[in-house]
């Protein structure tokens, strides 16, 4: 990072601070563990974020966007290759949920949104993103179904700290999107 570049340096900080969201909770997030993490003075922390709550939703809407990334590949897939697009959805989530970090930063997201308006807008972009990938294709119940599907999956996955198997969650999606096979 640039000593003098102020956009890299909060970009440090907010990758800093999701990540340890994914790690300790984000209750547990202050700006001294942040600017740690970071490598940055304490300073520049509360320069850029006053507020923890600031830091935690500046955090939280960095996963958010590397879910949108996701999304948008997923609603790729179906435009390109809508055969193969349900079995690339189904590891496309089960990969997701094989990573520890993403379980716990989805986790974060969900149990901070309960309490928190502004990180609740965040926490709908993800059932929303879903939705919106999937409607064109299969419908917009079949995708609410998936999204609720996924969500508990997600859930799944953080308490039992493991993914659900990819023939459990084909099983789960397949009266709401046609396969192209019966194997995964």
């Amino acid at each position: 990072m640039a000593k003098h570049d102020p956009q890299a340096r909060r970009q440090a900080i907010i990758r800093a601070a999701a990540d340890l969201i994914a790690e300790v909770g984000p209750g547990k997030l202050t700006h001294r563990l942040v600017a740690a993490r970071a490598d940055v003075p304490l300073g520049s922390t509360t320069a850029y974020f006053t507020s923890i709550d600031d830091l935690r939703q500046a955090a939280l809407a960095h996963h958010v966007a590397d879910i949108d990334t996701t999304l948008a590949q997923i609603a790729d897939e179906f435009r390109t290759d809508p055969v193969a697009a349900p079995d690339r959805l189904v590891d496309a989530l089960h990969d997701y949920l094989s990573d520890q970090r993403s379980v716990a930063s989805a986790t974060a997201l969900n149990a901070t949104a309960t309490f928190d308006p502004q990180v609740r807008e965040l926490a709908r972009a993800w059932t929303d993103g879903i939705i919106g990938a999937l409607a064109e294709h299969i419908g917009h119940d079949n995708a609410l179904a998936v999204a609720l599907i996924a969500d508990g999956a997600c859930v799944h996955a953080a308490i039992r700290g493991e993914p659900v198997d990819k023939q459990a969650l084909r099983r789960a999606f397949t009266p709401f999107i046609t396969f192209e096979s019966s194997q995964s």
